[in-house]
């Protein structure tokens, strides 16, 4: 995969019933006030170089307990393993439950805040060396 478009082609061929929210929508969320759930799908050690704000980092949907209603969002360095993750939260019954397209690189890339420790970064961890084309190079953490 080497551009978003890609990206977005593998989602939406291998998890055809997931649902999408874009950075635009979250960012509109946070901005309203929305009560949500947001839960980061990566790994500890990209999840400790930065996270969106209150972000909940989890391995699998098996951790979430929460009402059935609750909207939430997930997301990961692109949208493929929150896409996962969002699937296994629909079979399981939460029917509002959304992946954030594009997820974190796209969300950094257009300098929406992230953070570390609470307070305001605007690095990413990058994954590895294939993802880390997705995310701007200014924004790497390493």
């Amino acid at each position: 995969m080497k551009t978003w478009e890609d990206v977005d082609t593998f989602i939406s061929e291998n998890y055809p019933q997931v649902k999408h929210i874009s950075t635009e929508e979250l960012y509109t969320l946070f901005s309203n006030g929305r009560t949500f759930s947001l839960f980061d799908i990566r790994t500890p050690e990209e999840f400790a170089v930065s996270h969106l704000h209150g972000a909940v980092r989890a391995d699998n949907a098996g951790e979430v307990e929460l009402l059935r209603e609750t909207f939430i969002v997930a997301y990961c360095s692109v949208g493929v393993r929150s896409a996962a993750f969002v699937r296994d939260l629909q079979q399981q019954g939460y029917l509002q439950a959304f992946n954030l397209k594009g997820s974190l690189f796209e969300w950094a890339n257009k300098g929406y805040p992230l953070e570390q420790d609470g307070k305001s970064t605007h690095k990413a961890h990058p994954y590895n060396a294939k993802w880390g084309l997705f995310l701007d190079k200014k924004l790497h953490s390493d």
